[in-house]
């Protein structure tokens, strides 16, 4: 199959140790070839919520992926302004990447037969599915048998390490100016000198 490139959106609001432990589980386990993050100038499920600016959002992915030489980030969908469809993502990123792994956690695998154009996403990208302790495996695995069936798609039920952390929580405690543990230190910084979500 030759080198894979794993997929990474989200949007980053902001970046914590999650999202990082995603990453490196991904890389690790499937052997990646590199993780591409891309953050979301406008997540579909997500037009009501006030986000961070995309510049700061890059940023802070930026310094905390700083020293990481299999971690890249790439602002395509912040370039094609609007909502930001994975199908859409993926069918402009199969021109430049053969193989591609779409990696997710398992709320947005549990529900991915609803985004948008599912089964473009499934003929672009296997799909990488990050096991949580509140889902039962079997769940994903029953989940991931329905889709490999439907969407003729491949899927990989990652065992990550379970890392329950609410981007929600996150802002609340960075508007009250305490430092959340999982958030890296260069990112809190930043934060701070920029008078992000107060």
């Amino acid at each position: 199959m030759g080198k894979v490139c794993g997929i990474l959106g989200g949007t980053f609001d902001p970046v914590h140790n999650a999202h990082l432990s995603l990453a490196e589980c991904a890389y690790k386990e499937l052997d990646l070839e590199k993780v591409i993050f891309i953050p979301a100038y406008i997540p579909p499920h997500k037009q009501e919520r006030n986000i961070t600016d995309e510049y700061h959002r890059i940023r802070m992915l930026e310094l905390a992926t700083d020293g990481h030489e299999e971690y890249e980030i790439s602002d395509i969908e912040i370039q094609m302004k609007g909502a930001s469809y994975t199908a859409r993502t993926l069918t402009i990123l199969k021109e430049k990447y053969d193989n591609m792994v779409f990696i997710l956690g398992a709320d947005s695998f549990l529900a991915l037969e609803n985004w948008y154009h599912p089964e473009i996403i499934f003929q672009k990208a296997h799909i990488a599915c990050a096991a949580r302790n509140d889902v039962e495996l079997s769940e994903l695995e029953l989940k991931a048998h329905f889709y490999e069936t439907k969407y003729n798609g491949v899927c990989h039920i990652l065992h990550m390490p379970d890392t329950p952390i609410s981007s929600t929580l996150v802002r609340e405690q960075l508007s009250r100016d305490i430092k959340p543990d999982c958030i890296p230190d260069a990112v809190f910084d930043y934060i701070q000198n920029n008078g992000l979500y107060k």
